[in-house]
């Protein structure tokens, strides 16, 4: 399996290439975070305007908790929206969690990294990866979505017995893919209403899942409060 560190301007990143999910357990040996991790599954996709002022103090109430509770977030990790933020919130406040992106290798590239477009289907452009993440998986597909299955496994693999939670924040269709994903694994699920689209849809729904939980992104405290109940019971 490759390893390579990705050098950003502010940092750097240890970044593995695992080829198949039997693959999973030695990356994370590979990453050197084979440990016993809480694991918070952040996802989500653009920030609204209407919403990006509520969205990215729920964020940083999610950084906190994972700080705090000496938690591990996993993420998408290209430089967009949630992905893009949560990254921007460790760096900025000199937070210590491991940040583990997880994305499609053809899809994107960093700083010095691959510019062939000979597997993109949208465009002529790769994704950049978000510089402020500690360590990156890129795994093999063809489209966003196709990493799903690589989030949820990879977390189970890095929580080690401990518990783990998936945090949605906005979210389209690769979202939905994420949150069945989730729970077929009897990973919980929190919602943050507010933040637009697949999380506000979900909040409506008056027939949930009773694994998905619903919080207010405009209440910090409990979205702390809510992470560390999960993960410390």
């Amino acid at each position: 399996m490759r390893t390579q560190t990705i050098r950003f301007p502010n940092q750097q990143a240890l970044c593995v290439f695992p080829g198949q999910p039997s693959d999973l357990a030695r990356a994370v040996f590979e990453l050197g975070l084979d440990k016993k991790y809480p694991v918070i599954v952040l996802i989500g996709g653009n920030i609204d305007e209407e919403q990006a002022v509520v969205t990215r103090l729920a964020i940083q109430a999610i950084a906190k908790a994972a700080e705090d509770m000496n938690a591990l977030i996993v993420c998408g990790g290209t430089n967009m929206g949630v992905m893009a933020e949560i990254g921007m919130v460790r760096w900025q406040n000199h937070l210590k969690f491991p940040l583990v992106g997880i994305t499609l290798e053809d899809l994107v590239t960093w700083p010095d990294g691959p510019r062939s477009t000979k597997f993109l289907w949208w465009g002529k452009k790769r994704w950049q990866l978000a510089p402020h993440y500690s360590h990156f998986m890129l795994v093999p597909g063809s489209q966003f979505g196709d990493e799903s299955p690589w989030i949820t496994n990879a977390a189970t693999i890095l929580s080690n017995g401990q518990k783990s939670v998936t945090i949605l924040i906005n979210g389209g269709d690769v979202s939905r893919k994420d949150i069945e994903l989730s729970l077929q694994n009897s990973r919980g699920v929190i919602a943050l209403s507010g933040t637009g689209r697949f999380a506000d849809e979900l909040a409506a729904q008056p027939d949930r899942h009773e694994l998905i939980f619903i919080v207010p992104a405009n209440a910090e405290q409990k979205i702390y409060e809510v992470i560390q109940a999960v993960l410390l019971v």
